[in-house]
């Protein structure tokens, strides 16, 4: 299970008892049901990655296929610390369902231990840590000025259980048991193959077939078997960044009755549904100029995020796709 005992208070690395959830709370009637879902997490502000994330949706029409349900599933905001992108982000997507990820939290009610409420793990260097909360910092200062997007993202659900066809997918932010939990990391998954008492147990406890989740920003999907049934846990990484080595992919889950008309990167099968990784490009040049405008080098941000908006990161679509067959 996810440890909540630490008490220790550190900013970035801790996480607020308020940050808990509990998988049953999953296990009640769908909030929502679709025929095709796209699950959207870690937008990180970005309006060029918005943009195309609804040109997907208008491409599903195109197809003749019905509109998708867009969910944001967290971390909408973060590069946008300014007023007029903080405004249309938050604008835009409350057109369609959204749920809290720590970000929007830490937005709408500030706690002082939380710093950036990442709950980072042992594993991320000590300067990301510090940048995240310096980022934070200056969002929060952006969002002081605008008390209707803090009392809609206060309100905001952190879980929410849908249904696709037969099938309940628990679309969360961190993992079943924290806003800003990493027990749905790549770095935390058993072989594939193989399953954790403890997933057995979020599964079973939440009564889903799926989690979808993201946070942890590296993608992946991978498979599952408990109680003799088909499970799947996936996490598109980011929307609003790059993913892999080399390019410029931004990733959202799709769920769906029927395949995928454009973008597949990856993807299953779980009886009649096609579950997919799509992947579209996340950064552009302008919106990249804009990005060192509001990020230049040296701040925080640019810092932390600049190697990796060029596609510097050591991962690949093929650590990314864990399945047992």
């Amino acid at each position: 299970m996810t440890d909540h005992s630490d008490k220790q208070t550190v900013p970035g690395r801790s996480c607020p008892l308020s940050y808990r959830t509990r998988p049953q709370a999953l296990a009640g009637s769908p909030g929502l049901e679709a025929d095709t879902l796209y699950i959207i997490g870690g937008l990180y502000g970005n309006a060029h990655a918005l943009d195309a994330t609804e040109a997907l949706a208008t491409t599903e029409r195109d197809h003749g296929l019905p509109a998708p349900r867009l969910v944001f599933n967290g971390d909408f905001n973060w590069f946008n610390a300014e007023p007029e992108s903080f405004g249309e982000i938050n604008r835009r997507v409350s057109k369609y369902t959204c749920l809290q990820g720590n970000v929007e939290a830490e937005l709408a009610s500030p706690d002082a231990t939380a710093g950036c409420g990442c709950g980072y793990p042992p594993w991320v260097e000590e300067g990301m840590v510090d940048r995240s909360n310096r980022i934070m910092e200056s969002l929060q200062h952006v969002a002081a000025a605008y008390d209707d997007v803090r009392d809609a993202l206060c309100s905001l659900p952190r879980q929410l259980c849908a249904r696709v066809g037969k099938h309940r997918i628990g679309i969360i932010h961190g993992d079943p048991e924290s806003l800003a939990g990493w027990g749905l990391a790549v770095e935390h998954m058993p072989p594939p193959g193989q399953v954790t008492p403890t997933l057995e147990t979020w599964f079973r406890q939440a009564g889903v077939d799926i989690f979808a989740a993201t946070h942890t920003c590296l993608p992946f999907m991978q498979d599952f078997v408990v109680d003799g049934s088909a499970r799947l846990v996936l996490n598109n990484g980011a929307a609003g960044m790059p993913n892999f080595h080399g390019t410029a992919t931004g990733i959202l889950t799709r769920i769906s009755r029927w395949p995928a008309p454009s973008g597949r990167l990856y993807g299953t099968r779980l009886d009649e549904l096609f579950i997919d990784a799509i992947g579209f490009e996340a950064t552009s040049p302008a919106w990249l100029a804009w990005f060192e405008q509001r990020w230049p080098p040296g701040s925080p941000a640019h810092v932390s995020y600049r190697a990796r908006l060029d596609g510097q990161l050591d991962y690949t679509r093929e650590q990314a796709l864990r399945l047992a067959s």
